[in-house]
């Protein structure tokens, strides 16, 4: 996989993730505010029961429009995959045919265990819809935590075989 960016733009990229994560709290901050003010008494209930029948439990003015609301929430998946992307394709610092590999072998493994995740959710929760947009989110996060761990066991194991 040919890398194109410098190795300062997976700060950048972290950076991204990291506005993201604020961004859908900022979006969610009703949904906080009505969890805090309920204090666990419609336990019993789901939240799109809520939604439809707020009578079953006390309600709050709310800081955001849905427009708003769906506002935040794109502008934070954007940012979030601009982050992740901007991450996968940002060099290492020793960018060599080693990394390159690894890099491969997480795309793989991270294409595999996301679609083993869908199939899991689909399995358990059938009425469940998944956006492909989330979908792609998934797959960028396990590709992230894939090559931290593939380059931190590949490594571990050559310094093993060096001390021998």
């Amino acid at each position: 996989m040919k890398t194109y960016l410098p190795h300062y733009f997976k700060r950048i990229g972290i950076l991204f993730v990291f506005i993201a994560i604020v961004l859908s709290c900022i979006g969610a901050v009703d949904d906080f505010r009505q969890g805090w003010v309920d204090g666990g008494n419609s336990a019993d209930h789901g939240y799109k029961e809520l939604k439809a029948h707020p009578e079953l439990y006390q309600t709050i003015n709310p800081y955001l429009t849905d427009e708003e609301v769906k506002l935040y929430v794109s502008i934070s998946l954007l940012f979030s995959i601009l982050g992740f992307l901007m991450y996968l394709f940002s060099k290492e610092k020793i960018d060599d045919e080693y990394i390159q590999h690894i890099r491969l072998k997480s795309i793989f493994q991270s294409l595999l265990v996301s679609w083993l995740i869908y199939a899991a959710v689909k399995l358990i929760f059938p009425k469940y819809q998944l956006d492909g947009i989330y979908i792609l989110q998934m797959q960028l996060i396990v590709y992230v935590i894939l090559f931290q761990h593939n380059k931190s066991v590949e490594f571990s194991e050559e310094e093993i075989a060096l001390e021998n």
